[in-house]
């Protein structure tokens, strides 16, 4: 039996965040991890996605370089060739990441974990008796439970990005940021794309006028998407995988397609952990925690897409510290969800912070929204992006600032002088009186603001 003062299961954002903080706190850490140190971010998801989704963006500006007076391209790149940019990539990222947690002072222990108790785990042939232990397991695609979908094929998000080559006709079936990521991936090289969704708009939790403005330029682009439907069913042809679906009218019709891609949510990793042995809670998105990321026994903490929260790398990250602070040294630091940006990294990206209009709306508050375009600023205008705009949403009044949208070029870094503005309790006064370097994407938070002050 192994001793040690904490435990990590999985390796993953939270875990590998949470070994750093833990081996920094207690004399013996170990983290287990049944692939590669790395997890999901690393090898099939934020990292890998965003490889392609600035590739997929190059190719389409150099396909609009006479914009410049440039020479444009006009010929079709070869795919393989961008997957391996994307692999290369990934590699590099990835190698080393065992070896630099050995070299901080953790033991690294390859396989499965199983809880035998609630203090013992099980790895491979050994034992690990622990004082302190936090599950961080990570998350997996959630596949509905569509008739025939099984035995036609699909691919999920990990599966896409192990293609070869572009499917001439793809469905994509889920409306949130990952199936939007890969439509303009797939779209920008040469797939013809449909997109359908249960949900009235696609990118649902967004600000509706962030979503629905968004759903015209994926139109404009060519990509078809369909809302408020249900797959009914889902059948191989001799040509491909027909899709039978029924839109809110009860009308029913056929498509067919080279491959489907599910992107319809995630669910919590906890198979095979027998988390039963240990007297661990868990609610139907994951693992029960509370403001601490403790579980229901004292002593197991609980950290990143396992606890079904939020399914964002940086939230994992800090979840993971936090948990492994509070294993390591008995403390009780909470997690603050307040003030979380989020980002989509779509073509133009989507960007929020805050509540929503309606949100904010709901929460009885008197309020204003400002508004500013892209199209309405230099640096768009220079750089040829001018699609999308800034939208400010602030209480009547006292001008605080409740939530910021961003539909546009650079939403993804912009963002975070609305959160900035929201943590220091900023109004749409300071932000519009602020003066900006010119020209700038972020003159439009400024400009924003102005518009809100009525």
């Amino acid at each position: 039996m192994i001793e040690m003062d904490v435990l990590i299961i999985g390796g993953g954002s939270a875990g590998e965040n949470a070994a750093r903080t833990a081996v920094r706190e207690a004399g013996s850490v170990g983290l287990v991890e049944k692939s590669r140190v790395g997890g999901a971010c690393v090898f099939n998801a934020c990292i890998p996605t965003k490889a392609l989704v600035h590739a997929a963006r190059t190719y389409k500006k150099m396909r609009s370089a006479g914009f410049y007076g440039l020479p444009a391209i006009d010929r079709a790149p070869d795919y393989r060739l961008v997957k391996g940019f994307k692999d290369r990539l990934i590699e590099g990222i990835a190698s080393g990441r065992d070896e630099s947690m050995a070299k901080r002072g953790v033991t690294v222990l390859e396989g499965a974990a199983r809880f035998v108790s609630s203090r013992e785990v099980a790895v491979a042939d050994e034992i690990i008796r622990a004082h302190s232990i936090v599950i961080a397991t990570g998350s997996a695609p959630a596949v509905p439970p569509i008739p025939g979908l099984d035995d036609t094929g699909y691919l999920t998000h990990i599966d896409a990005l192990e293609l070869e080559s572009i499917p001439d006709r793809m469905a994509v079936i889920g409306g949130g940021p990952v199936g939007v990521e890969f439509i303009q991936v797939f779209s920008a090289f040469g797939s013809d794309i449909d997109i359908y969704d249960a949900m009235d708009r696609i990118m649902s939790v967004e600000d509706e006028e962030i979503s629905s403005a968004l759903g015209e330029l994926l139109r404009g682009q060519g990509i078809s998407i369909s809302t408020s439907v249900r797959i009914l069913d889902i059948k191989r042809t001799s040509a491909g995988k027909l899709i039978t679906l029924e839109d809110s009218n009860g009308v029913k019709r056929t498509a067919e397609y080279d491959e489907i891609l599910v992107a319809t949510g995630r669910r919590p990793v906890v198979e095979g952990l027998d988390l039963a042995a240990a007297g661990i809670e868990t609610y139907t998105r994951g693992i029960k925690v509370d403001s601490t990321l403790r579980t229901s026994v004292p002593y197991i903490w609980a950290a990143g897409d396992v606890t079904g929260m939020l399914y964002f790398t940086y939230i994992a990250n800090e979840q993971g510290k936090i948990a492994a602070l509070n294993a390591a040294t008995s403390g009780h630091t909470e997690f603050k969800y307040d003030i979380l940006p989020r980002a989509t990294f779509c073509d133009p990206e989507v960007a929020s912070v805050g509540l929503t209009e309606t949100q904010a709306r709901e929460t009885g508050r008197r309020v204003v929204t400002g508004r500013y375009k892209f199209a309405d600023m230099t640096r768009p205008i220079v750089s040829n992006e001018t699609d999308g705009f800034i939208k400010i949403v602030a209480e009547e009044g006292t001008g605080l600032i409740l939530g910021g949208h961003i539909l546009g070029a650079e939403a993804s870094t912009t963002i975070h002088e609305i959160a900035a503005a929201m943590a220091g309790h900023l109004t749409v006064f300071d932000i519009g009186n602020l003066i900006h370097s010119y020209p700038t994407f972020s003159e439009g938070v400024r400009y924003a603001c102005q518009t809100a002050r009525a």
